[in-house]
């Protein structure tokens, strides 16, 4: 029984010490830096929330001035005609260009991705009945490379917040890309119902022979003075840049919506891992404490 007991011994001796905290001690130094950026995150992501917020209410309030500036003026000027109606004009439609309209950041939600998707799913009904002008750093990162052979122009950068002037000037760059070949506009935009939701909507424009051979059926008081010639042109200018016009300012008060919200689900999920990782933090330091105090009272005890 001696000699069984003095083996037991020498075997015992023969193992390598291992340390008996490195897996708490790393635990909770991984928890602690963890701990640290999550709450980082959360600061920024709060600090974005509020400045969307801002943004939002100054964005909604343009929405609320300028929404009814030309809305449909146009279309209800041929719509009362009664000559125009009993003529009932219809073209034929080949080609469009289709107008996607998304935002130059990112962090807003999934505004973006609905109009991509959206473009994406026209244009492969028939890709030769289409072509396209951007507008905005999002749809040009994602469009350009799938549909490089449609694109004809993109415009980023734009300057905010969005006016009339602004719009116009898209307008026109727009106008100046309809070849022939091209029977209609089409804008993709998302319309702001309210903070919570946004819309994605299509709004299509008659290219300007098309327009012009509508025109010239109104009658003769309505196009008297000036000229009718310039009258022509210039109701299609305003036709196009006050669509483009509406369809900015909805799209630009949805993305600030979108990225408040967007901002404000982030630092609520960075809340909720941060109290997790807490709750963990807590859990493993704990362990060490009582891990630490049984081997006191133990070797107190053999003392």
């Amino acid at each position: 029984m001696q000699r069984l007991q003095g083996a037991t011994l020498s075997l015992w001796s023969s193992f390598t010490p291992v340390p008996q905290y490195a897996f708490a001690t790393l635990n909770l130094k991984q928890l602690k830096q963890r701990m640290k950026s999550v709450g980082s995150i959360r600061k920024i992501t709060k600090a974005m929330k509020m400045v969307a917020a801002s943004k939002m209410k100054q964005d909604v309030q343009r929405l609320e001035n300028g929404k009814y500036f030309g809305v449909r003026s146009i279309q209800d000027l041929f719509a009362n005609e009664t000559y125009l109606q009993k003529k009932q004009l219809s073209f034929k439609i080949n080609k469009t260009l289709l107008v996607p309209i998304t935002s130059d950041k990112g962090l807003c939600g999934g505004i973006n991705s609905s109009i991509i998707r959206e473009t994406r799913s026209v244009v492969r009904q028939n890709r030769n009945a289409f072509k396209l002008f951007l507008i905005g750093e999002k749809s040009l990162g994602a469009l350009q490379r799938g549909f490089p052979e449609l694109l004809t122009q993109a415009i980023t950068a734009i300057h905010t917040p969005i006016n009339f002037v602004n719009s116009s000037s898209i307008a026109h760059q727009i106008q100046q890309n309809v070849t022939e070949d091209i029977d209609q506009i089409a804008i993709i935009f998302n319309q702001f119902k309210n903070v919570v939701q946004q819309v994605v909507k299509r709004v299509d424009l008659l290219n300007r022979k098309n327009f012009i051979a509508q025109f010239r059926l109104v009658t003769k008081y309505d196009t008297a003075e000036p000229e009718k010639e310039f009258v022509q042109n210039y109701m299609y200018e305003y036709y196009v840049a006050t669509a483009f016009y509406h369809a900015m300012l909805n799209n630009f008060a949805s993305e600030t919506s979108s990225r408040m919200n967007a901002m404000e689900n982030a630092s609520k999920n960075a809340g909720e891992m941060l109290d997790k990782l807490t709750l963990e933090y807590n859990k493993v330091r704990q362990a060490k404490i009582t891990v630490e105090l049984c081997e006191i009272i133990s070797g107190a005890s053999a003392v």
